[in-house]
């Protein structure tokens, strides 16, 4: 966009506008991490109604301690910034609804997502939580902090006002 304006005779341009920042965006497969420590588990095949056919699950069970076990993926960043988090879970009760997610092994980005009351469906939680990314590849740590879980997605993306809805597509 470029304006000119005549001000005491003098020609003024005012150049700027342009485009709107681009949403860099980022979503991987919670069922495919590079590593994985018990109780936590890939669930996979029929029953696991998701994307990609399977679901990250932190299994209810009275007799696992919570702060056990932890998956752990790699990611690429297209470009180093502040992103907002989100992962698609299911909570079967207010037992078990919430996680707990460290990226690139930092205390200042270690977040809590979820708390929330919706139940006994796919849904997505976050968006508060800001972690910092540097550009290319990134690790994003999910530990057990609440069992009855489950994670099919993360999301993470450059709007502040960008919620994600249904199932997202995976960044290549």
């Amino acid at each position: 966009m470029k304006m000119t304006f005549l001000w005491a005779g003098a020609v003024l341009a005012i150049s700027g506008g342009g485009a709107l920042a681009s949403n860099s965006k980022v979503c991987f497969e919670a069922e495919k991490p590079i590593s994985i420590i018990s109780p936590l588990k890939k669930v996979t095949g029929k029953g696991a109604v998701a994307s990609g056919g399977g679901y990250l699950e932190i299994p209810w069970d009275q007799n696992v301690t919570k702060g056990i076990g932890s998956a752990t993926y790699t990611f690429n960043a297209p470009k180093a910034g502040l992103y907002y988090l989100w992962a698609r879970t299911f909570w079967a009760n207010g037992c078990g609804n919430s996680i707990k997610a460290a990226v690139n092994n930092t205390k200042e980005n270690s977040k809590i997502l979820g708390e929330d009351g919706t139940y006994d469906a796919w849904h997505w939680v976050g968006g508060k939580a800001r972690v910092t990314l540097k550009a290319g590849k990134n690790t994003l740590v999910l530990y057990n902090s609440e069992t009855g879980v489950r994670v099919d997605q993360f999301f993470l993306c450059t709007d502040p006002d960008y919620t994600p809805v249904n199932i997202r597509p995976i960044t290549k």
